[in-house]
């Protein structure tokens, strides 16, 4: 399964990627495991473009209430959803916290309101037919 995560800061850093994930048995919802590697990669593209100025604390907005409360969790509590994309996922995010050394708090944000949500759904109009 491919998707697109988009990582902004609402003023001068976009950026959209394409995410892989492999054909997992027992994962039913890709989408979570797109969601929680997007928060990871946010906080490690943050560090890479704006370490210096993060005063050793970053916020990372999301539009998943899934994803940020697995973010904040380290981890996922409801038993029988965890797979190995999870798994990866998650280990993702726990070497970027590490990279980044600071504290890293995680914020639920509304779709219409995160400027990556926006760029996300330009970015998708784009593709036809509607690919991701």
């Amino acid at each position: 399964m491919s998707g697109k995560i988009a990582i902004s800061d609402g003023a001068s850093f976009h950026r959209v990627e394409k995410v892989v994930v492999g054909k997992v048995e027992g994962l039913q919802q890709y989408i979570n495991v797109l969601e929680l590697t997007a928060v990871a990669r946010a906080v490690e593209l943050a560090v890479e473009h704006f370490k210096d100025e993060c005063d050793g604390s970053l916020e990372i907005h999301t539009d998943s209430m899934t994803a940020m409360y697995w973010a904040q969790a380290g981890g996922i509590k409801k038993k029988g959803i965890r797979t190995v994309a999870h798994d990866g996922a998650l280990e993702y995010l726990r070497m970027a916290r590490l990279l980044f050394g600071g504290i890293s708090t995680f914020h639920h944000i509304p779709r219409e309101k995160n400027p990556a949500g926006h760029l996300l759904a330009a970015e998708l109009l784009k593709e036809s037919p509607h690919t991701v």
